[in-house]
């Protein structure tokens, strides 16, 4: 499939004891499938990606994979602080039947523009599947340059760019002077419908476990143009940011999951369930944005 329009980072939900519940991750999978997003995205940062060993990796993998629709692909999560491990996780994912890699730096420290460089391309010769870098500096530790990474692009390294930089103007570096067929996503909801009017081919929306309908919507409206569309849907897409925003990341999300689908979720330490003053902060903000969900629920 092409790698544009709606992906969703899914959470990874456990079970009662904190371990990977593959029921609970394959309905979620099923969710976003049904609400029709292009591709969900395993082991991403709302995933918890580090918290996993190699072995829940693959049993996330397979849950996940498995339960993809036919219009629907799964994309996998790869970046290490080692290109050792990047290169196993890549593997792995291959394996796993993934579509598309989505590939941090090496994090925590910071090596050198070459160092990145090698890191990017031993991945590449590693495995055949396309692959996008992820641009995530408050995470990382550092920005990804937008020459480095279209230089890789043009030399097929690389298909695309997910930024994650809450900066427009980064988007827009990532935008401009691109190579042919060079795809760039932002990882922040609230900038999918300017980034894609000015030239990004979708989103990656968190917000989408929640109420998965609206960020199609949103895209679509993008994609399509349709300005008057595209500023109404910002207005729900504002309402349900503001719950999500109301307490911790990840646990915020995987508590308005539970609240508006019933779905279990499960938590692992230390992204613990909300305490009773945090669950009443996010309730309240979800009340308030519940006029303007309905609509996607």
């Amino acid at each position: 499939m092409a790698l544009d329009g709606l992906a969703v980072p899914l959470l990874t939900l456990f079970d009662d004891d904190g371990r990977v519940d593959a029921g609970k991750n394959a309905r979620l999978t099923r969710r976003m499938c049904d609400a029709h997003a292009d591709h969900v995205f395993a082991l991403g940062t709302m995933g918890e990606f580090p918290s996993l060993s190699f072995e829940e990796r693959g049993q996330l993998l397979e849950a996940v994979i498995e339960s993809v629709g036919w219009h629907t692909d799964a994309w996998v999560g790869c970046g290490a602080p080692s290109t050792g491990q990047a290169v196993a996780f890549a593997n792995q994912a291959e394996e796993a039947g993934a579509a598309a890699l989505v590939v941090l730096p090496p994090y925590y420290l910071v090596p050198t523009e070459a160092a990145i460089e090698r890191y990017y391309r031993a991945i590449h010769e590693a495995v055949r599947l396309p692959m996008l870098a992820y641009n995530i500096p408050t995470h990382v530790g550092y920005a990804l340059a937008p020459a480095l990474v279209h230089r890789l692009a043009r030399d097929g390294v690389l298909a695309g760019v997910k930024d994650t930089s809450e900066s427009m103007d980064s988007v827009e570096g990532f935008l401009r002077g691109r190579p042919d067929g060079f795809v760039v996503l932002p990882g922040d909801d609230a900038l999918v419908p300017e980034a894609v009017a000015r030239g990004a081919a979708g989103g990656i929306m968190g917000s989408a476990n929640v109420v998965p309908k609206l960020a199609v919507e949103v895209v679509h409206a993008a994609r399509s143009g349709d300005a008057a569309r595209r500023a109404a849907l910002a207005e729900s897409l504002t309402a349900l940011l503001a719950a999500l925003q109301a307490g911790p990341f990840p646990s915020t999300a995987k508590h308005l999951l539970a609240r508006l689908t019933g779905l279990g979720v499960g938590y692992r330490s230390p992204y613990d369930p909300l305490t009773p003053e945090e669950a009443q902060r996010v309730d309240a903000a979800l009340a308030s944005a519940e006029p303007k969900l309905k609509p996607y629920r």
